[in-house]
Formats: C-alpha cells, sequence, structure tokens
C-alpha cells in the first residue's frame, strides 16, 4: 500500500480529498505543521509528500530543506494557494518534484502521485506490452511476408524503449515472456539465411544498405553536398549505445537516423575491411590477396583501411585529388592531439576517424572481472559507455566539427550480443571466435548455428573447395566438444561478436547536420 503524508496546517478542510485517496487504497497520514511532519517521518515508511507553503512555524520550503537533509529522493509535491512564479522557482531549485496550485481536486492530486510513483512502471508495463504484441506479430507471418525494413523496425522499437525504461524494459518482458525474444533472435537469424545472399548481390529489391556498399550510397553523396565531412566509425558500437549519446548531440546538429546491415562475420578484420574497401571480404581477397589476411587474432588485420578507403574512394568517383585523411584513436591523448590538428586534418575537406574505445570496453569486459562486476548486464553495460562518452575527447570533436559547420556520417563496422548459451562444434583446421568459424569438415547444430557449404554466395574468400563458415544464431557461442565446461563459463553472459543476431548486425547509420551556433 501507498502511504501519502499530506502537511497542511488546515489539513481538515481536505477531509473529502483524503477519503478520495483512501477508498483508492492509498493510506493518508495528516501533519498539521513541519516538526509534525518530521516527526512522522521518522515513525512511518513514507513514499510521497504533499506540502502546503503557507503553514503557522515553519513554512514548507523550510519543512522541504528539512527534510532533505535525511530524505534525498522522497518524492515531495508543494500544494498552495500561492501562484508568485517566484515561490515555484524556489520551490523547484529547493527539490520539490512538482508543484500545484490551490484550489486542487481530487483527481489532480491521484495524477502526480501516480506520475512521481508509478510513472516508470506504468510506462515500462506499456512498452513490454506492445513489444511483445509486435513480436507475436512477426512471428505469426510467414517468411515471405517479412523484409529487412520490418526487422529494422522491431529491433528499433524494442531498444528505444528499452533506453527509454532505463533497461526495465528487459525485465518486464522477461516476467511476461522469457523465451519470446530470443524466439525472435532465431527467426531473424533464418531471414538471413535465407535471404543474404542476394542481398549482397543486389537482386533482392529488399537489399538493404550494408558495409560493402556503405561508401557508394552514404559517404560519396555526402561529400558531393557538403563542404567538410568527417566519417566516424565507432567500432562494436550498438543502437542503445548510440542512443546514449545522441540526446548530447541534439543541440549541436540535425540527426538522421538510418540502419545498415554488416556483412558476415560480423568482425572487425571483415565488416571494418569491407567497410573502408566498398568491397565484400570475397572481393578484398580477390583483388588485394598481398593485402588480405585472414589469420583470425593477429596483429594488424586492419592495417591496410587507409589504402582502401583512398582506392575505393576513386573508384567511386571521388575527387582525384584528394588523398583522404584516416585517423585511429585508441585514448584520449590521442583524442585530443586529434582535435589540435583538425584544420590539419581536413585541408582537403574530408576525415575518416576509428574510433576504438567501445571495442576495448568491449574486450575487456570478457577479460576483466572488475569491469564484468561493475557492468553485470546489458543495461549497466550501456551506461559505462554513457559515462565514458559524457566526458570523453569524442564529445568534444563533436562540438568543434558542429562549431566550424562540418557534416558528420557515423557508423559502426558491427555491434555485439549477450551471450549465454553454448553450443557444440566439431572439424579441423578450425579458426575464428566464439561467435563465427572457419575450416574444414565442420559439424554443428543447424538450430543453433548457420552453416555456409558455398563461401563466395555469401560474399567470402573460397580459396580452397572444402571450406565452411559457421556462424551461431542468435546468443549462442560455439565450442569444441573436447573443452572442459569450466572452461566455458568465462564466455557465458559475455558480449561477443561474428555471428547472426540484431544485435551485432543491425548498426545505426547516423547523419550529423550542424545546427547554426549562436
Amino acid at each position: 500500500m501507498i502511504t501519502v503524508l499530506w502537511v497542511d496546517d488546515e489539513i481538515e478542510h481536505l477531509k473529502s480529498h483524503i477519503r478520495f485517496l483512501e477508498k483508492r487504497d492509498y493510506r493518508v497520514i495528516a501533519a498539521h505543521s513541519g516538526q509534525q511532519a518530521l516527526d512522522l517521518l521518522k515513525e512511518n515508511q513514507v513514499d510521497i509528500v504533499l506540502m502546503d507553503q503557507m503553514m503557522v512555524g515553519m513554512d514548507g520550503m523550510e519543512t522541504v530543506s528539512s527534510i532533505r537533509k535525511s530524505y534525498h529522493v522522497l518524492p515531495i509535491v508543494m500544494v498552495t494557494q500561492s501562484e508568485e512564479e517566484e515561490l515555484m522557482d524556489l520551490a523547484i531549485g529547493g527539490e520539490v518534484d512538482d508543484y500545484l496550485t490551490k484550489p486542487v481536486n481530487p483527481s489532480q492530486i491521484l495524477l502526480v502521485i501516480k506520475r512521481l510513483l508509478m510513472g516508470n512502471r506504468l510506462r515500462t508495463q506499456r512498452a513490454a506490452r506492445e513489444v511483445v504484441d509486435q513480436t507475436a506479430r512477426v512471428m505469426d507471418m510467414l517468411s515471405h511476408e517479412m523484409n529487412w525494413r520490418k526487422w529494422v523496425n522491431i529491433y528499433r522499437s524494442w531498444v528505444e524503449k528499452d533506453v527509454a525504461s532505463d533497461g526495465s524494459l528487459t525485465d518486464e518482458m522477461k516476467s511476461i515472456d522469457k523465451n519470446r525474444f530470443s524466439d525472435l533472435e532465431l527467426d531473424f537469424s533464418k531471414h538471413v539465411e535465407l535471404h543474404f545472399p542476394d542481398w549482397i548481390s543486389g537482386t533482392d529489391p529488399d537489399s538493404p544498405l550494408m558495409s560493402h556498399n556503405y561508401l557508394e550510397r552514404v559517404v560519396v553523396p555526402q561529400m558531393e553536398s557538403s563542404e567538410e565531412l568527417v566519417m566516424i566509425v565507432i567500432d562494436c558500437m550498438r543502437y542503445d549505445q548510440w542512443l546514449t549519446m545522441a540526446p548530447i548531440l541534439e543541440k549541436w546538429f540535425h540527426i538522421e537516423t538510418d540502419f545498415m546491415l554488416t556483412v558476415l562475420p560480423s568482425a572487425t578484420p571483415y565488416s571494418r575491411n569491407s567497410l573502408f574497401a566498398g568491397f565484400l571480404p570475397r572481393d578484398i581477397w580477390r583483388f588485394y590477396r598481398h593485402k588480405w589476411d585472414e589469420h583470425y587474432g593477429e596483429a594488424g588485420l586492419n592495417r591496410h583501411e587507409q589504402y582502401f578507403l583512398t582506392e575505393a574512394l576513386r573508384r567511386l568517383g571521388a575527387n582525384k585529388s584528394i588523398q583522404p585523411e584516416y585517423v585511429k584513436v585508441s585514448n584520449r591523448r590521442e583524442g585530443e592531439a586529434l582535435i589540435h590538428s583538425l584544420s590539419k586534418s581536413l585541408k582537403d575537406g574530408f576525415l575518416a576517424i576509428i574510433v576504438n574505445y567501445i571495442d576495448h570496453l568491449t574486450h575487456g569486459r570478457s577479460e576483466l572481472d572488475l569491469i564484468r562486476d561493475l557492468a553485470p548486464d546489458i543495461s549497466s553495460f550501456r551506461k559505462l559507455a554513457e559515462t565514458w562518452f559524457r566526458s570523453s575527447f569524442l564529445k568534444d570533436l563533436f562540438h568543434t566539427l558542429a562549431a566550424r559547420g562540418s557534416t558528420v556520417v557515423i557508423t559502426s563496422d558491427h555491434g555485439s550480443v549477450f551471450t549465454s548459451r553454448e553450443t557444440r562444434i566439431k572439424g579441423r583446421g578450425v579458426s575464428g571466435s566464439i561467435r563465427f568459424r572457419f575450416g574444414d569438415s565442420m559439424t554443428a547444430d543447424p538450430k543453433a548455428t548457420i552453416t555456409v557449404q558455398n563461401p563466395a554466395e555469401w560474399g567470402l574468400p573460397d580459396e580452397r573447395s572444402s571450406k565452411r563458415y559457421l556462424f551461431a544464431r542468435s546468443d549462442y557461442f560455439m565450442m569444441f566438444h573436447n573443452i572442459p565446461r569450466e572452461e566455458m563459463y568465462k564466455f557465458r553472459n559475455t558480449f561477443q561478436h561474428g555471428g547472426v543476431s540484431l544485435e551485432e548486425m543491425i548498426v545505426p547509420s547516423i547523419i550529423l547536420k550542424p545546427k547554426s551556433m549562436r
């Protein structure tokens, strides 16, 4: 039962309001003075305080100040006859959560109590029902009725509602149907399995924006219409992480949001090379074989990106005299150096920047118990990324670019998925990560993995006829049969990438147009 402490030296005039609340199962405690209110707070568990301003002895604002010394988050609503703006400013500045002027009707009181105490919960419940209903409609559709844009819409809706609820949407959905979203992820992987070869070949009219055509479809058109263009690739950034950054940028930029589908594997050596080369991994291997290295885990797998970018922009008809500036930023020192040299880097009007921090944070969480303890779940990890951004060089860079009037395009090479289920695989000559593998004679559970028998059709190198690729579906991670079970535990509930899931493959494609700075 919710307990309301109502403080008013004429409380007897409010009996009808109190009865209105009590009929709706609210417990109302009445106090005739500020001091009595302070005494009652020590004796009762109170959920919200309704406070009159004009009282004999200690007035409302004085009482609020005394309450805040011990109760910092207790909701307090000022209910007073005064309509003076100065008092309103003083009240809100004095940590009052809302302000009502008398006379008030009982419904106004009920509304403000519900909003302050149950607003987030009610919004979360409604959002969960909407997402569950939307998911059910998707799962009832036949495969041919679904398309790329429908998948984007349901993913976008779910993520935006989860971020708006501060992560509580996920918990609410679990209480409604804990398996529903996992089933949806598996359906998405089946859709990718069916359509991916047609998407990369361009024969499907529903073909999405993808890593290998991002330069052609986004970057080059913006180069042609902008005096200065900065391309920022935030490695391993998920859409929910972007949503924590966007509100900070709204005061500087007009934000246009779209989405891109990564190539497979949804991992940096493939998807980021593809992004800068304007080619599928298969074609990078064919045309630049001396610069292609597929030994995953080796240093320098992306060391040719500036060369790929230069070649791609010239091939796509960009200004042939431009030598694209390209910078990788892995720490604050490098970021601050970039900001200081920005005019030099943008002398030809184009700059490409790789920001590695979120990728480092993602890998660090898998390897360091301290980061895993700080961010044990998706919501807390998102907050960790947000905390970094708010005090990062990247925020300062955006501010500087807005002041310069630069257009900015932002995307990621891939996202990441929170893995929770293992599946066993067999094979020889197998390489890769726990979300994707390639090798010979590989076998795996088709419910948990996608097996690619013809790599070339999936845009992948096919240097030998026996080569196969495996991609983990949904939140699975792949382990060999001879790996001890205790070894697998360190991979469970970690953020991984390379496989087929909504969170890994659907990444934001953002265009920022600077607002006029006054």
